[in-house]
């Protein structure tokens, strides 16, 4: 691998993380062939992932503390509670917020029964999730996105499980609009998920002037890893219509 590629996640690892994450989904109801949310038990996961970060928040120092997470956290607390005013402005100006945001407001639509359209975002977020870990030169941020997803991606996974073409018409949307859409937040948000943050006070992440070669390379990534999950679950699918 040269210089350059070992900076990014190999593909065929993002392959397999992005097939886990579509198929590593909790035990659900469904309701005309769409997935009904167990709303006390995504509502509990919600709260804990708050109280987690907000423990975290509070140990901050140096230039974690620098970022002021706890601004995201309350908007993503909002967003939960359905804040209107919140949502709205989310809504008009999705380029200013992190992708924890975006997950939020995404599962929100979700519930709202916008599933495409909650689709887009959600796996927008997760994109640019995943492109910010690879500016950081810690590594655990991986990790750390991998858990986040989780804690939003339960009921919009489970729903582009059993909706393969959809999925891949979203897919297509969310890596076209991002190769022009203007990221006007912080991507170093993403340090705050590596077990670094807790030790340190510096932020280690790669130049400015090599953001937009790891987002076009993570764009790459992602696409060829969701057209491998794209093929499973198609496969996997036409199996059962046989049987």
């Amino acid at each position: 691998m040269n210089k350059s590629g070992s900076k990014f996640v190999i593909l065929s690892a993002m392959s397999c993380m992005l097939l886990a994450l579509l198929s590593g989904c909790v035990t659900q109801t469904y309701r005309n062939g769409i997935p009904v949310a167990e709303e006390d038990n995504e509502a509990a996961k919600s709260r804990e992932a708050f109280r987690e970060i907000s423990r975290v928040i509070n140990s901050y120092k140096g230039e974690y503390a620098d970022l002021h997470f706890e601004k995201t956290e309350k908007i993503m607390q909002e967003i939960a509670d359905g804040d209107v005013d919140t949502i709205k402005e989310v809504m008009n100006s999705p380029d200013s917020f992190a992708p924890p945001v975006l997950m939020s407001y995404a599962v929100q639509v979700f519930r709202a029964g916008n599933y495409e359209t909650a689709m887009f975002w959600y796996y927008t977020a997760q994109l640019r999730a995943r492109s910010d870990a690879n500016k950081s030169l810690d590594r655990t941020t991986h990790q750390g996105v991998t858990e986040l997803s989780k804690v939003y991606g339960t009921e919009i996974g489970n729903f582009a499980k059993l909706n393969p073409e959809k999925l891949e018409i979203t897919m297509k949307q969310v890596l076209e609009w991002d190769k022009t859409a203007v990221r006007k937040y912080n991507p170093k948000w993403v340090a705050v998920l590596g077990s670094e943050a807790k030790v340190s006070t510096k932020i280690r992440f790669i130049p400015e002037d090599q953001y937009a070669m790891a987002d076009s390379e993570t764009r790459r990534g992602w696409e060829q890893g969701f057209q491998a999950v794209l093929k499973k679950l198609k496969e996997q699918r036409d199996e059962k219509e046989e049987k």
